[in-house]
């Protein structure tokens, strides 16, 4: 299994605001990390942003009020 870090509500929104330029945004209380990819349409997970095609993958709050995030991009 993948390293996963535990964030708090404080840390999940400063993570957000630092990370945005590499595509992850709040979609209510979901985080979501969106890849332009010009195949999006035909995807499951495809989402039309900005103008364009792309991935999302979202990381959903857990019962504890936390997001777990891939280490990676922490």
């Amino acid at each position: 299994m993948k390293d996963l870090v535990e964030l708090d509500y404080t840390k999940a929104h400063s993570f957000v605001e630092k990370n945005s330029r590499i595509g992850f945004f709040w979609d209510g209380w979901d985080i979501v990390k969106w890849t332009e990819n010009e195949n999006g349409f035909t995807q499951k997970n495809g989402m039309f942003r900005n103008n364009k095609w792309g991935h999302s993958m979202k990381i959903p709050m857990t019962n504890s009020g936390t997001w777990k995030v891939l280490s990676k991009y922490v």
